[in-house]
């Protein structure tokens, strides 16, 4: 294409800017796309024409000559190719990577089900609740000091609960939130906690009396150890807790020395293990 024509089809004098010229084949490229998008039978924009007189100007402006649009290099075209669809390529970028994710979180959980599917069922499940352990903590030790203590269980499931009793900090208040959040979602059949926190969660009613579930437990465990308390609803006095003096459980588990009260959740699936774990921690 003769450099003048290039100049009359891309509607630029021979004068104007570099910036220039690139502003007014943007405009001839919005029009076209917008004219793509109505769909329209009237758009008569030849944009071959348009885009191969912006190429020859683009050559003339860096080599002195015309070069035909056929013997550009392919590096040329590619880079032409990726400026005017790189909002399409972005695009798509992105869906594939949302893709990607979901795809990779869908087959994530798909295995991790099979995986409890195969293990046996939880003889019962633990909750430490509180301050007196570092939050990094492995629950692995505890978990295992159970389930050797009851030589016929199987599977022994511990979660930590970190719950501040004190707010000192932004990351304080971040972890009583947490705390709150997690407990109306748990599923836990005994909680393993500081006295404090036996205290604030017994009167919202979280726990069930021990007594109601086993009778026969106040006379196995030393009535030193009971915890009678009332709920904001009942103030009648009940057996809600038991204290702990058996740590051996939590050898190997980095903690604070501190009371440790043990109490059944409302709903628990495996109160009788529960209860059985109690006894042989309390003696």
């Amino acid at each position: 294409m003769d450099i003048n024509e290039a100049y009359k089809i891309l509607g630029v004098s021979e004068t104007a800017s570099d910036e220039e010229v690139e502003k007014q084949y943007m405009v001839w490229v919005r029009r076209n796309r917008a004219l793509l998008t109505e769909q329209t039978s009237n758009n008569d924009l030849n944009m071959d024409e348009i885009t191969t007189a912006y190429n020859t100007i683009k050559t003339f402006r860096q080599y002195g000559s015309v070069t035909p649009v056929e013997e550009q290099s392919f590096k040329k075209k590619v880079g032409h190719f990726f400026y005017y669809y790189k909002l399409h390529i972005v695009g798509v970028l992105v869906l594939l990577a949302v893709l990607g994710s979901i795809i990779f979180t869908i087959v994530e959980n798909y295995q991790e089900k099979k995986a409890l599917e195969n293990l046996p069922p939880e003889n019962v499940r633990v909750l430490l609740l509180g301050e007196y352990f570092n939050i990094s903590n492995e629950t692995t030790p505890v978990a295992d000091n159970i389930l050797a203590q009851f030589p016929d269980w199987e599977r022994v499931t511990v979660n930590l609960n970190y719950s501040p009793l004190t707010v000192n900090d932004s990351m304080d208040v971040a972890s009583q939130q947490k705390s709150v959040v997690t407990l109306v979602e748990d599923n836990s059949d005994i909680f393993l906690m500081d006295y404090a926190n036996y205290e604030r969660l017994v009167a919202a009613d979280v726990f069930q009396p021990i007594d109601q579930v086993d009778p026969s437990i106040k006379e196995a465990v030393d009535s030193s150890k009971l915890i009678f308390s009332s709920t904001e609803e009942d103030k009648t006095e009940q057996l809600y807790g038991i204290i702990i003096e058996d740590m051996s459980i939590f050898k190997g588990f980095d903690m604070k020395e501190t009371q440790i009260v043990a109490a059944i959740k409302k709903g628990a699936e495996n109160k009788e293990n529960a209860i059985e774990l109690m006894k042989k921690l309390a003696k």
